[in-house]
C-alpha cells in the first residue's frame, strides 16, 4: 500500500521541484533504503515532501541558469548538504529541542497538514486539476471549479473512499487499501476507465541510475547552503513531529536526536541516488500506519518494491486512477482533524 502511494507522490513532487519524474521516484527510493536502519519511530516514512520541493524549484532556477543537467546535479548536491547538517546536528545532540514542542502546537501542526492535505486531493478526488499556493488559495480555487466536476471520477473516487472507510471499520489494521488500488488498475484496464475523462497515473519511467557524487563548484556549494539550512530545518521539525505524534499515540519512546541521524542516512543517499532533500512524510507516514505498520521494516519493504516496479513493472502503474489515489490519502488524513481537541483548546483559551 505504501509503496502504491509513494510511487505517484515522488512523480508529482519532482514536478513542483522542477525536476525530471524519475528524481522523486529515486529519492524516495534510495531514502527508504537507509532510513530505516536509524529512525526510533515506528510508522515515519522517509519521502520527498511538497514544502522541500516547491523550496528547491523556486531556489535553484536562478543558479542552474536553466540547464536541466545543472538542476538535477544542484538539487542533488543540496541533498548532501543537508545530511552533512543533519549529521552535526546529531553530534552536538540538538534533537534534544524537539522535546520543547508543546502538545497544543502539535494539535495545531496536525489539524492545519491535514487540512491542507486535503485541500490537495479534493480537486483529484472531483476530477479536475488543482491549483498550487497556500491552502486558501486551494480552496478558492476549488469551490471556484466545482462546475468543471467530471462524475465519473467523483463516482469513482466515492465508490473507493467507501470501500476504504467499510474497511477500516469491519478490518481493522489490515491492508484494505492496497486491494483497492489493485482492483482499481484492473477496473482502469478493463473498462477503459480513461476514456471517461477519469485521470490516470501515466507512463512511469524505467531503471535505476548508479550512486554518483554530483558534480558543482565551489561557489555553489557557497550558494547552496543557506537552501541545504532551510531543507533541514523543514525536515528536522516535520519528521520529529511525526515520529512524536506516532510514539504518543502507540505508545512507545521516541529519541528525537536518534531521527536527525536518521535524515542524515537518507538524504545522504538521495543524494548520491540523483534525487533531492527528503523528509518525513506527513501523509505518506499516515497510509503505512493505517496500512498496519508495527516497525521500520515497512519502509525498506515499500522501497524494494518501487525498485521492483521501476526496474521491471513501471507500466502497470500507468492505469492508476488519481481519485482512487486521493481516496487513500483522504482516509488518511482524516484522523488528524479532531475537533473535540480543538474545542477543549477553545474552551480552555
Amino acid at each position: 500500500t505504501l509503496a502504491a502511494y509513494i510511487l505517484p507522490s515522488g512523480l508529482a513532487d519532482a514536478s513542483l521541484a522542477g525536476l525530471p519524474v524519475q528524481a522523486g521516484l529515486y529519492a524516495c527510493l534510495f531514502s527508504g533504503l537507509v532510513f530505516w536502519v536509524f529512525c526510533s519511530s515506528r510508522q515515519t516514512v522517509v519521502t520527498v515532501t511538497s514544502a522541500i520541493s516547491l523550496l528547491i524549484g523556486s531556489s535553484l532556477g536562478a543558479i542552474a541558469n536553466g540547464d536541466v543537467s545543472r538542476f538535477g546535479a544542484l538539487a542533488a548536491c543540496t541533498a548532501l548538504l543537508a545530511a552533512a547538517i543533519a549529521f552535526l546536528a546529531w553530534v552536538i545532540r540538538a534533537g534534544a529541542i524537539v522535546k520543547f514542542i508543546s502538545e497544543t502546537v502539535l494539535i495545531g501542526f496536525k489539524a492545519g497538514v491535514a487540512l491542507w492535505l486535503i485541500s490537495t486531493q479534493l480537486p483529484k478526488f472531483f476530477g479536475f486539476k488543482g491549483a498550487h499556493g497556500n491552502f486558501w488559495h486551494r480552496i478558492a480555487d476549488f469551490i471556484g471549479h466545482l462546475g468543471e466536476t467530471n462524475r465519473a471520477s467523483l463516482i469513482l473516487g466515492i465508490v473507493a473512499l467507501a470501500l476504504l472507510i467499510l474497511g477500516k471499520r469491519f478490518l481493522p489494521n489490515k491492508p484494505v487499501a492496497l486491494f483497492v488500488v489493485v482492483g482499481a488498475i484492473i477496473a482502469a484496464a478493463a473498462m477503459n476507465l480513461g476514456s471517461y475523462g477519469i485521470k490516470l497515473l501515466g507512463d512511469v519511467p524505467r531503471g535505476l541510475p548508479l550512486p554518483a557524487l554530483p558534480f558543482v563548484s565551489l561557489d555553489e556549494l557557497t550558494e547552496l547552503l543557506p537552501l541545504a539550512l532551510a531543507c533541514f530545518l523543514l525536515g528536522a521539525v516535520e519528521t520529529a513531529a511525526i515520529g512524536r505524534m506516532f510514539a504518543e499515540k502507540h505508545g512507545y519512546s521516541l529519541d528525537s536526536n536518534q531521527e536527525l541521524l536518521a535524515l542524515a542516512g537518507a538524504n545522504l543517499a538521495a543524494g548520491l541516488g540523483h534525487g533531492f532533500p527528503v523528509s518525513g512524510g506527513m501523509s505518506q507516514s499516515l497510509v503505512n500506519e493505517s496500512g498496519g505498520a508495527r516497525t521500520p521494516l515497512s519502509g525498506l519493504i515499500a522501497a524494494l518494491l518501487t525498485a521492483l516496479v521501476v526496474l521491471f513493472f513501471s507500466d502497470t502503474l500507468r492505469n492508476l486512477p488519481q481519485p482512487v489515489l486521493a481516496a487513500v490519502v483522504l482516509i488518511a488524513v482524516a484522523s488528524l482533524f479532531k475537533l473535540s481537541e480543538l474545542r477543549r483548546l477553545w474552551k480552555y483559551h
